[in-house]
């Protein structure tokens, strides 16, 4: 069931080969970003620790890192308070015997924001997350921001599936944080709740490299952690997801002796050797919306840094 994505060998009994149970409006368990993050938490060091996940999605990852990875105790909670539900469902069906070992946050909990997440998050050893990284196309101030360099939203970016708040967060909510500004709001946010809830808890995050990864160890370094990277993988860019974001920010830093500290990073081949940029990857995605674009995942473990 479980595919391990760095190719090493796993064994799957057959009484585990049960399908995990995946909605229209969850993400595909067994796409890449998964199996890259999956190749990560293998390398994270988790046996007998104690595990918090911030967004528990499906229940795929709860399932492997209790399973394969031998965590002791997991935590975890979503946005949309239907999937902690259905990742319960999905674990007593693909390993039971690990089913008491996770204890959910149930209703709807963004990042770790309630008093319950907040307290079973300080009893973690390891928080890990994969959030969004591109602002709500609808964002009143991003909307502006986009108009003011003269960048059009493509067709249909606006339209709001049931999975929509798994691709884009509100910008806006998240303008106090310095790295908004190149769509990491969400992400930081959580970084420095962690620090402050549970400062010993390594943090473990699966991220699409669109903006390049120098700039997400930056926001690690200054939110207290030490990054790694743990694994890395050239994945198909998913299909209608609006990147006239990053298309906007190379704009607003064009020509102001900037714009070498951020380089957008999409590629035209899956061996991630054409890269373009966004400007360029947008341009081909306008003469032709099915074209294949990729980028990089990551997975980054960032490790607290005493004071």
């Amino acid at each position: 069931m479980f595919e391990d994505p760095a190719n090493d060998a796993l064994e799957t009994p057959n009484k585990y080969a049960t399908s995990p149970e995946r909605p229209d409006f969850a993400f595909d368990p067994n796409d890449p970003w998964t199996q890259t993050f999956q190749a990560g938490l293998q390398r994270a060091d988790l046996k007998g620790k104690t595990i918090y996940e911030v967004g528990v999605g499906t229940g795929i990852n709860l399932a492997f890192i209790l399973r394969t990875c031998g965590a002791a105790r997991a935590y975890g909670s979503d946005l949309d308070p239907r999937l902690v539900v259905l990742a319960e469902r999905n674990l007593r069906s693909l390993s039971p015997q690990h089913a008491e070992l996770f204890h959910p946050v149930h209703g709807c909990v963004s990042l770790v924001d309630t008093d319950e997440a907040r307290s079973k998050v300080a009893t973690a050893d390891v928080v890990i997350a994969c959030i969004p990284q591109v602002g709500e196309p609808n964002d009143a101030r991003l909307t502006a921001f986009r108009e003011a360099q003269s960048v059009v939203l493509a067709d249909g970016a606006d339209a709001q599936a049931e999975d929509h708040i798994a691709h884009y967060y509100p910008w806006t909510l998240f303008d106090d944080y310095p790295y908004n500004a190149v769509g990491l709001g969400l992400n930081e946010a959580l970084m420095r709740r962690v620090r402050e809830y549970a400062p010993k808890a390594d943090l473990v995050m699966n991220f699409g490299c669109r903006i390049g990864t120098d700039i997400i160890f930056e926001c690690f370094e200054a939110n207290g952690y030490r990054p790694e990277k743990l694994a890395s993988k050239i994945v198909l860019q998913h299909a209608g997801t609006d990147i006239s974001f990053f298309v906007t920010l190379e704009k607003a830093l064009s020509s102001t002796n900037l714009e070498k500290q951020l380089v957008c990073k999409f590629y035209a081949d899956p061996d991630g050797k054409k890269q373009l940029s966004s400007t360029d990857a947008q341009a081909l995605i306008d003469m032709d919306p099915e074209v294949a674009l990729y980028h990089e995942v990551a997975v980054i473990r960032g490790t607290p840094i005493k004071i």
